[in-house]
């Protein structure tokens, strides 16, 4: 059995959170994008959600990675952020969908995952 590759002064621990991290985002978050999507807004999807979800780690302290319902509530903001963007997500609804998900992004970093917080806000 092979030793899994070093990073410096990096903990085996966290370079396991970050890769899984990084593997659930691509493989199970961003694939909530419709399949007319483009790569450069899978790239700007990757890199917001991700983004968020190492402050996650880093702010918070969670180091248990991404839950189901974590999954499920970021493949939710993904498909509500290109809904609103409509079916340009390259060009013209770029900025929509960026800036959609980035706000959905930042409200679940601040609110969904607190301390006492019974979870999602439920409807206004």
């Amino acid at each position: 059995m092979s030793q899994p590759p070093r990073f410096g002064r990096i903990p085996p621990n966290t370079a396991q959170l970050v890769a899984g991290l990084a593997q659930t985002v691509a493989g199970q978050v961003v694939t909530a994008l419709p399949n007319h999507a483009g790569h450069a807004t899978r790239a700007a999807a990757t890199e917001i959600i991700l983004g968020i979800v190492l402050r996650d780690w880093r702010e918070n302290e969670n180091t248990s990675g991404l839950l189901p319902d974590d999954v499920a509530d970021l493949r939710s903001f993904v498909q509500l952020a290109a809904t609103l963007a409509g079916n340009d997500l390259e060009n013209q609804g770029a900025p929509v969908f960026r800036a959609v998900l980035t706000g959905l992004m930042e409200d679940w970093l601040a609110n969904w995952n607190a301390p006492g917080d019974p979870g999602a806000p439920g409807p206004y």
